[in-house]
């Protein structure tokens, strides 16, 4: 790594949208800020940096651990108080500093350009890092500008014979963690090549475990974890203080820089029976520079580990009858005496954090039984929460699988297709020439979905996939032309791809000079078919046929929803709180209406850079996260409001005469759209996201964040079936064709579903 003193210059917003991906700019910010390891490629280990002494497991070690900086322009407490923490920690000369992540708040150039003013040169090259969702979900590079500030994730390395792992669970555009098989395979790879016996500590944004269900797979994560030596979990995210021991681990997750200025202690050293562990203190420091240290917790290096003893022998889940689940338990004979609890997964929290419910099973010796109520749960497969937990206070928690069976009026899950990476950027209908001569042929539809992974597939409602293309990363539904016979992809190694929608071959790219995170749309304009996107600050109208470019708006504001098009004008909403019509020939802006106030910061947050436009009946329906407001087409006049979070779900114009309007809190209301008054609302009362709602005849089928697929009745509101889906997040939009439901999860899997 590199130690030479900082020569960060400042990135202005719109400069650093169109910076390369690449290596070479990784290498030389990451290095300026003394990012571990610099430049390097995702997966790598990285050697500490010259002048530590990681040494090997007998040698002393000693390091700081920080989270939730929170930098931002506006409130420059967190900015006085980090610079405190890195004038005392430089004093100290630790090995290394580990930040969890939240450096900014918004994770905007101006922000890391302050980060850098008050990064001391005896910490450079010190410092690890990993992302935070403030450091990533409002980017508009795809993690590209974290990157090159402070190198790719995850990574490890070795110091005082312990295994480091920083781990990166954020995820572009949204706000939860998530892992994927990606992560999984890295992490697998990573933690076998250890000697056995060596000691791990990970650090992440994220608390794991416990009451916390910020990472939508952690059953998956701690799963993985329980085959290897990890010991401890260094976290943030939650802005206080919490040690917990379970799982042969201890977690500590720390309290935000944002709230006071404190940082943490880290020395390696003997408990009372010589064996290895690290101490682990909270420090206080006073603006004069005095430095208050509290012991918190101890970190064993060796041993069963805190919690791992409770682990079960055995789980015994029994088949649902009558909404009831049996349950069996058995312990191994030296587990002591502890309890035994169980609880359904709470599957419905979103990113936060549940108080335990957990039923008590009846002891029989090393045996525990008892029968659990899942009859509020949605058909399909579940998960049963066990912990066992012992009187000095440590547990093992897991989770166990199990199935609920539906009924009659409920969707069947018919088949499911695999992608690298997370499926989050929605399906796209095109067509399918099937086999067949002269009259006897026709065209079928096909499902188009592409990945975070950069691959992109055609599917027939069967499952079966017709091909298989690449692109880079891919977030934002695709969108296709009137035929169904090009689908354009769009993605964030800033193009946007034309595909021929029956082989997947490519017809043009076209070069947006930043990341495509937005989602193309496609109409007529003057008989011409133009596609109209998306890019960093841009919007961009091109001519469908070849790629050229009609015009483009390069200051219109950065938006990661869709814009909508009558052949009259082209509508967008974006992050600088202003919802604009252009002229669909020229690209010239006809109105501007504010729907956000506010600084820089506060629209960052809260405007409509998620929204997807709707428009019909001479409305044109926006959103942010506390209204949908509907305008005059032609002037922008506002014609009615209706209050809730309804940005991320899009709006529906039904025949011109009705909008169904989807909260992300799972408020649907159907509304007149002349009006805005309210023909009917039904509270879900669970999380829907990007994923939104999908009409097929007379029902809105209502994607939940969650997993769950919902039935709506368009004439009353009223529920008509459910499947659980998916067992992580789902924010990609489906798509519907002859009663078959396709819809992609953040695992990477498209599902087909048969609604009834």
């Amino acid at each position: 790594m590199n130690e030479q003193p900082c020569q960060h210059r400042g990135l202005g917003r719109r400069h650093v949208l169109g910076m390369a991906g690449g290596s070479a700019a990784a290498v030389g910010l990451a290095s300026l800020l003394g990012a571990a390891p610099a430049g390097a490629a995702p997966g790598a280990t990285a050697a500490i940096a010259p002048g530590h002494r990681p040494g090997g497991s007998d040698k002393p070690l000693r390091f700081a651990v920080v989270t939730d900086t929170h930098i931002n322009l506006t409130n420059t407490q967190s900015t006085t108080w980090l610079a405190q923490i890195y004038a005392a920690l430089a004093t100290r000369e630790p090995d290394f500093v580990l930040h969890c992540g939240d450096i900014a708040d918004t994770g905007q150039p101006d922000e890391y350009d302050r980060y850098a003013q008050i990064l001391p040169d005896a910490l450079r090259g010190k410092i690890h890092y990993s992302p935070g969702n403030h450091d990533t979900r409002w980017d508009p590079t795809a993690k590209q500008l974290y990157r090159a500030h402070f190198g790719p994730a995850p990574y490890s390395f070795d110091a005082g014979g312990i295994h480091i792992i920083g781990f990166d669970p954020s995820e572009v555009l949204q706000e939860p963690g998530h892992y994927g098989p990606g992560g999984f395979a890295w992490l697998e790879a990573d933690l076998r090549r250890l000697p056995p016996g060596t000691p791990a500590v990970l650090f992440q944004h994220f608390p794991l475990g416990n009451s916390f269900y910020y990472v939508d797979d952690q059953p998956a994560v701690l799963d993985h974890f329980a085959g290897y030596n990890l010991r401890g979990i260094f976290a943030g995210h939650i802005h206080r203080e919490d040690i917990s021991h379970f799982n042969g681990l201890t977690q500590v997750a720390m309290n935000a820089v944002l709230n006071a200025p404190v940082y943490y202690w880290v020395e390696k050293s003997t408990d009372g029976g010589g064996m290895p562990v690290l101490q682990v203190s909270r420090v206080s420091v006073a603006a004069d520079g005095t430095q208050t240290e509290v012991p918190l917790s101890t970190m064993p290096l060796t041993g069963t580990g805190q919690g791992r003893a409770q682990r079960p022998r055995q789980v015994l889940l029994g088949r649902v009858g009558a909404g009831v689940l049996p349950v069996t338990v058995r312990l191994t004979p030296d587990a002591g005496s502890p309890q035994v609890g169980v609880q359904p997964y709470p599957q419905a929290v979103f990113g936060g954090s549940s108080a335990p419910a957990y039923q008590a099973l009846t002891a029989d010796g090393d045996r525990f039984t008892g029968t659990v109520d899942v009859s509020a749960l949605a058909p399909g497969q579940q998960r049963l929460q066990v912990r066992v937990q012992a009187a000095d206070g440590t547990w093992w928690e897991q989770t166990n699988l199990f199935t609920v069976p539906g009924g009659a009026r409920d969707p069947r899950q018919r088949w499911q297709y695999q992608m690298p990476g997370a499926a989050q950027g929605g399906i796209a209908l095109a067509v399918d020439a099937k086999s067949g001569r002269g009259s006897a042929q026709q065209d079928s539809a096909l499902l188009v979905a592409g990945s975070s992974g950069g691959q992109v597939v055609a599917l027939r409602t069967d499952g079966s996939r017709v091909w298989r293309a690449q692109t880079g990363p891919v977030y934002r539904q695709p969108g296709a032309d009137a035929a169904g016979e090009t689908v354009f992809v769009p993605s964030a190694d800033h193009h946007l791809y034309a595909l021929d929608a029956r082989t997947g071959h490519r017809r043009w790219q076209f070069d947006a000079g930043a990341p495509v995170l937005g989602a193309p749309e496609v109409s007529q304009v003057d008989g011409q078919q133009r596609v109209v996107f998306s890019a960093g600050q841009g919007l961009f109208a091109l001519d469908t046929a070849t790629g050229h470019q009609v015009w483009s708006v390069p200051d219109s504001s950065f938006s990661s929803g869709r814009p909508a098009c009558d052949g009259e004008r082209v509508y967008a909403a974006g992050a600088d709180g202003y919802a604009r019509a252009y002229d669909a020939r020229t690209g010239q802006q006809l109105w501007a209406y504010q729907m956000v106030t506010g600084d820089e910061h506060h629209l960052d947050l809260y405007s409509g850079w998620d929204a997807v436009v709707a428009v019909g009946g001479g409305l044109v329906v926006v959103a942010t996260v506390s209204n949908a407001i509907a305008l005059d087409a032609a002037t922008g006049a506002k014609r009615w409001t209706v209050s809730g979070s309804t940005m991320y779900a899009p709006a529906l114009i039904l025949d011109d005469a009705t909008c169904l309007l989807t909260t992300e809190w799972g408020v649907l209301t159907l509304v007149h759209l002349a009006t805005g008054a309210t023909i009917w609302q039904n509270n879900l009362a669970l999380r829907v996201f990007n994923a939104g709602v999908v009409v097929n005849g007379d029902t809105a089928w209502v994607l939940t964040v969650d997993g769950k697929l919902i039935g709506v009745r368009l004439a009353d509101g009223a529920r008509a079936g459910w499947l659980q889906h998916s067992l992580v997040y789902t924010f990609g939009r489906p798509a519907v064709t002859g009663g078959m439901l396709a819809v992609g999860d953040q695992n990477g899997v498209v599902h087909g579903i048969r609604l009834r």
